[in-house]
């Protein structure tokens, strides 16, 4: 509506141009107004909803949150409304608003030089940027540390790869795609790190001597393949319920966390083959394999021991 009618005062004005019609250019000026005004506030109470939304529980499998998919496709659709959003917040931070562009948004701006962007691309960095703080207090609902970063990385990604296949990209640009497709590996590497850490390092020579001696002891050994067993059973019966929706960045993180358990195990196993009975190998690395395929499939599994069939 705001759009129609500011294309029409042209005409209006040279319709009504004497002094009778004033009231009527008048009017509609008003009329302009009242609507930009209108504009203005809708955003802006949008930004504080987003800033404000509240939840009870942790997002089920710690996918893509329905309010990142909100607000993502809310601002790809006010791409078509540039022009009129530009004209109703150019002047927004100087008049103060409910909600003030963020302190990362001004950093972002200063740091690539955008301090010249246009109203709209600053408020959708603030949006934007509201919605990762959003996101990084949803993600303290999950007591799980790993968790915490599956569902920022899953998030993050999404954000990223909306702005890269869109008109978005011409706006935010490509260093603020950088910055975020670094977060999001950020947080793959931290759920690498709190999942695996401690599992790998069952797989470490470190202690499996006998006491005095520099012989291997094979209880130890057991013991040390018995606890792997046992740590890598947990984490596959709780994160193939875990949710990784794109298919791409699902894959990716098994490839890296594959590589580096498989090789961890097999490297391990082989180096004591001499000292292990095989009726203590439970699964064979290409099992192992095969099972980490099956993470983050959003449906829970368990694993009961044995080869795989």
């Amino acid at each position: 509506m705001y759009e129609v009618l500011a294309d029409l005062i042209p005409d209006i004005v040279a319709l009504y141009s004497d002094e009778a019609g004033s009231c009527v250019r008048i009017e509609c000026q008003d009329v302009l107004k009242r609507l930009g005004e209108c504009t203005k506030a809708t955003f802006l109470e949008f930004e504080n909803a987003v800033a404000s939304n509240v939840s009870a529980n942790a997002f089920p499998g710690g996918g893509v949150h329905p309010l990142t998919r909100y607000v993502m496709n809310y601002i790809k659709t006010l791409i078509d409304y540039r022009k009129t959003l530009d004209d109703v917040l150019k002047d927004q931070d100087n008049k103060g608003s409910p909600i003030s562009v963020s302190p990362e948004t001004i950093e972002e701006e200063n740091a690539d030089g955008s301090s010249s962007c246009s109203p709209m691309v600053i408020h959708f960095r603030s949006l934007i940027s509201i919605l990762e703080c959003n996101l990084g207090d949803k993600s303290k609902l999950y007591k799980d540390e790993s968790l915490q970063h599956l569902f920022l990385m899953n998030n993050i990604h999404y954000m990223a790869e909306k702005v890269k296949n869109s008109e978005l990209r011409t706006l935010l640009g490509d260093e603020w795609i950088r910055k975020h497709n670094w977060k999001f590996q950020q947080h793959a590497m931290n759920y690498e790190r709190a999942t695996w850490s401690s599992i790998l390092a069952l797989l470490r020579d470190e202690g499996i001597q006998n006491p005095g001696s520099n012989s291997i002891s094979r209880t130890i050994l057991k013991e040390r393949l018995q606890s792997f067993y046992l740590a890598f059973e947990e984490v596959y019966k709780s994160q193939t319920g875990w949710s990784i929706p794109d298919g791409q960045l699902r894959d990716d993180l098994r490839i890296s966390t594959s590589l580096k358990v498989i090789q961890a195990y097999r490297t391990f196993v082989g180096r004591h083959i001499n000292h292990i009975s095989e009726k203590h190998i439970k699964y064979t690395a290409d099992d192992l394999e095969d099972y980490i395929l099956d993470l983050f499939e959003g449906s829970q599994k368990s694993l009961h021991g044995g080869h795989k069939k």
